[in-house]
């Protein structure tokens, strides 16, 4: 797997670097953690601290751009990307959502 850094931009506001890399793979596309793991490496910065964001395959070829933001801490990583994100990457459980239902029971009863 081969990287190529397309953009890298620093975001001080939110205290994370946005980069926009291309990955070219042999065979099937790789799981999200080697991408993450391969771009961070080549960055030079923490995988732990580096989010996803999406990824675009190039139909017929074996090329992806993916979208990448590097946190300065885990702190700032957490406070600013949304849940679903942190659900994805395994930093943050799913919200489990009540149905009405059980809760129209629980007011009729009463």
């Amino acid at each position: 797997m081969t990287v190529e850094i397309k953009s890298n931009q620093s975001n001080p506001l939110l205290h994370r670097k946005e980069i926009n890399a291309d990955i070219s793979f042999t065979g099937t596309t790789p799981k999200r953690a080697e991408m993450k793991t391969e771009v961070a490496g080549k960055l030079g910065v923490d995988p732990g601290l580096c989010v996803i964001r999406g990824i675009r395959t190039k139909f017929g070829e074996k090329k992806a751009s993916i979208s990448i933001h590097s946190y300065e801490k885990m702190e700032k990583l957490k406070a600013t990307e949304p849940n679903y994100i942190l659900v994805r990457e395994g930093l943050a459980e799913k919200k489990k959502k009540e149905k009405k239902v059980a809760a129209a029971k629980a007011k009729k009863k009463e």
